[in-house]
């Protein structure tokens, strides 16, 4: 899924899982590309101290996979260059957790992929740098969200280069409904790493605990080899 229709999600979903839902566990045999993308998401132990991980029950996370899925299906996005044709992963497939402290929140995917360091900027610079995203289906039909992407970095850790940037999708005419978000999206050994970290109050996010969970993250995938 693109960053631009994460962020659409983001609002519907009241930010507060960051669009993302916790990883629930396997009962049938899977292969071991997604296993390795189960077995990298992360601990309590391995979130910043405050951070506890959020366990959400197979009825909520299909409730919010359909909502966010409603929501990009037959989105119109302006400009139109910066529209994802990408399915949107199985949830099965990925590695899923969010993790809360107060009113701020943590997530973390990992998802096979063959996408890069270059394709991750692109999406989110020049003219992608601001878009529209208009939802035409589902029960949010007719929401209208502004989307900002800034502070974009390309970061390497441990040799792993990805990209960090801040993210604010705001629903024109309500002021209320203004969300900042800090992503980052790391490629590591053909898998997608992502972490977001958002505010409830929709101020911006923990800075220091969103580079840990990143640092984290990313070591975590490279570890599960």
């Amino acid at each position: 899924m693109s960053q631009t229709l994460r962020a659409v999600g983001s609002i519907l979903a009241g930010a507060t899982f960051a669009v993302t839902v916790a990883a629930c566990g396997q009962s049938e045999p899977v292969d071991p590309e997604t296993q390795r993308a189960l077995d990298s998401v992360l601990s309590d132990a391995d979130f910043p101290t405050g951070y506890s991980v959020v366990k959400l029950g197979k009825d909520d996370e299909k409730a919010i996979s359909e909502q966010l899925d409603d929501s990009r299906k037959d989105a119109k996005v302006t400009p139109a260059a910066c529209e994802s044709g990408d399915d949107v992963p199985d949830s099965a497939e990925t590695g899923n957790v969010v993790a809360s402290d107060g009113e701020s929140t943590l997530s973390q995917s990992v998802v096979a992929s063959s996408v890069d360091a270059e394709a991750l900027a692109a999406a989110v610079t020049g003219e992608c740098a601001r878009v529209r995203v208009e939802v035409t289906t589902g029960a949010a039909s007719g929401t209208i969200v502004d989307i900002t992407h800034d502070d974009v970095t390309t970061p390497s850790i441990d040799g792993h280069r990805g990209v960090v940037f801040r993210q604010v999708s705001t629903a024109p005419g309500d002021g209320s409904e203004r969300h900042q978000l800090l992503i980052g999206r790391v490629p590591v050994d053909d898998y997608l790493v992502t972490v977001q970290a958002v505010d409830a109050d929709g101020s911006a996010p923990d800075r220091p605990a969103f580079d840990a969970t990143l640092t984290a993250a990313v070591r975590k995938v490279a570890d599960a080899r």
